[in-house]
């Protein structure tokens, strides 16, 4: 199967200081020999002592490998100089990339986890704990931790990753889903109030968060979450691009939207900025 491949991705895997030596090779033109393969490039390139290295670079699956036989020793699944200067010229000249086949791969203990979505995970979390309960009680303190982190960096880390997530929600909103003008029985919707109807539900999500944070008697975490979900409205004021939903949210976001959670800091007894 014939796949894409640019310098960017050959440098993906390779660590700086191999990426940078590749391309010094390749400008000084080391590749002395380059040619496409049934799962991936093969070719020769001269090392600094002008002997030519025999090198082959594959795509396995979703990376990079590569085998070299020179004497340089790069960390296992990254590539070499000589490799990185062999799959630029072949990325340069346009030589066909093939990858190995999926059933062919050799792929390392671990790795299909990792290549899972949240979904996917969950529902392994789900299969692994019906057939070994035993494991119940550990994946309820380590998903008491994920809920309830207690150091002040932990606090901070969620705090600020709950402000870009709100941010980046309310900037991407999509402004051909604002719905104005007359509705039958509902009367005029104007843009603003559209606006609303698209901000208030990605608020809401946070706001279901707190409360069950405060539920189970998590407030440190309920106010990060809070906390974060008032800087990410602060975040989104001013620096709008003409089609942003934002455009017609109005000043003051956090005033606006930011009630409810106020609220709820309220109710925990946290002070209210």
């Amino acid at each position: 199967m014939a796949v894409a491949m640019d310098e960017e991705t050959v440098c993906a895997f390779a660590d700086g200081t191999e990426a940078i030596e590749g391309r010094i090779l390749l400008d000084g033109g080391a590749v002395i020999e380059a040619g496409s393969e049934s799962r991936g490039i093969g070719g020769l390139v001269r090392d600094g002592s002008g002997t030519a290295r025999g090198v082959r670079v594959q795509v396995v699956g979703r990376e990079l490998t590569a085998e070299c036989d020179g004497a340089c020793a790069p960390t296992s699944g990254r590539l070499c100089r000589h490799a990185v200067a062999l799959a630029l010229h072949a990325v340069e000249r346009r030589l066909p990339w093939h990858a190995t086949p999926a059933d062919d791969a050799r792929r390392a203990p671990g790795e299909a986890l990792g290549a899972l979505t949240a979904v996917e995970k969950a529902a392994v979390l789900d299969r692994l704990l019906d057939t070994r309960p035993e494991l119940h009680a550990e994946a309820d303190r380590l998903a008491l931790r994920v809920l309830d982190p207690r150091t002040r960096a932990e606090l901070t880390d969620l705090q600020e990753r709950i402000a870009v997530e709100v941010e980046n929600a309310l900037r991407t909103l999509d402004a051909g889903q604002l719905s104005t003008g007359h509705r039958p029985g509902l009367g005029y919707t104007d843009v603003h109030e559209a606006a609303s109807r698209l901000i208030e539900p990605v608020v809401e999500r946070y706001e279901a968060d707190v409360r069950r944070r405060l539920e189970w008697g998590m407030p440190d975490a309920a106010e990060a979450v809070a906390l974060g979900v008032l800087d990410g409205l602060d975040a989104c004021e001013g620096g709008h691009d003409g089609d942003e939903v934002l455009c017609h949210a109005g000043e003051d976001l956090a005033e606006t939207y930011g009630y409810t959670i106020r609220e709820l800091r309220h109710t925990a007894g946290r002070a209210v900025e």
